[in-house]
């Protein structure tokens, strides 16, 4: 039963893709805060994923080769089936000063075809600072945010309007710099509670904590994950290897059992990672 639901859960997420999102409407700009490397800015990587399902012929996989600028900015990544067909696309924009200003996705959904979505993002003239996204899908607007920043810039609200004008819901966010955490509170037009997202303040300072229990290597890679409310201490272990300059070339992910006393055992290795880094 785990085998079938790890494979339908992988493809789901192959299908789905970037189609459908729980994450606010701002994290495009939070996401886009830091670089990707640790060493030296990344030209392109490719990344081969691979699910690995005990007593399977044939290992269920994708492909994503990523572009990125001179500031190490990803500028496209586009996804690969198994066959070699692309899946979906993505590309990013940005200004002057290294924000994003535009993010299109060209993606294939499954009775639906292809799927083109577009994220705008713009700034104030003055200051500088964000104050609206608007998302398409198919050259239609479906939302509308209105982003509040204080003094300094920081975003203190966002406030998401449908293709009616409607008011369909809030991001309100707090900052935590003594936990390095930005927390973005999601609400209904209601004010009712929808969920918590975190992200980094600084995103080349350690992650934020997390309702899971983690564990970090040397390099601040999470290299153990306790899934909450679990009683039997369920959780998932990570492997890496490294090149030169500190970034991973190959993760591996483990689901796993965690004992009282923090020790790592009945370890199932469910998923590979490799990367080819060119610099």
């Amino acid at each position: 039963m785990r085998k079938l639901a790890l494979l339908i859960l992988f493809c789901i997420l192959s299908e789905l893709g970037l189609y459908l999102q729980a994450q606010p409407l701002v994290e495009i700009y939070l996401n886009s805060r830091g670089s990707e490397s640790r060493g030296h800015a990344f030209k392109s990587v490719e990344e081969l994923h691979e699910v690995l399902v005990l007593g399977q012929t044939k290992t269920p996989s994708f492909r994503v080769v990523k572009q990125f600028n001179a500031q190490g900015k990803v500028v496209s990544e586009i996804k690969y089936n198994s066959a070699g067909g692309v899946q979906n696309e993505v590309r990013w924009e940005y200004n002057i000063n290294g924000y994003p200003i535009r993010k299109t996705t060209h993606q294939f959904i499954n009775y639906k075809g292809w799927v083109n979505e577009e994220i705008t993002l713009k700034y104030n003239d003055t200051t500088g600072y964000l104050n609206e996204i608007n998302k398409s899908v198919e050259s239609k607007i479906i939302n509308t945010a209105l982003v509040s920043c204080d003094s300094t810039g920081r975003i203190v609200e966002v406030r998401v309007f449908n293709e009616k004008g409607e008011l369909s819901g809030i991001d309100r966010l707090i900052y935590v710099p003594a936990n390095n955490l930005i927390r973005v509170l999601s609400y209904k037009a209601n004010d009712q509670f929808v969920m918590a997202t975190a992200y980094p303040l600084d995103p080349n300072k350690p992650e934020p904590k997390s309702t899971l229990k983690r564990e970090f290597n040397s390099h601040g890679d999470v290299i153990l994950e306790l899934l909450p409310g679990s009683k039997i201490g369920q959780g998932y272990y990570y492997e890496y290897s490294y090149d030169a300059f500190g970034n991973w070339t190959e993760k591996l992910t483990y689901q796993c059992t965690v004992t009282p006393n923090g020790n790592v055992k009945d370890k199932k290795l469910e998923h590979r990672i490799t990367r080819k880094i060119v610099y």
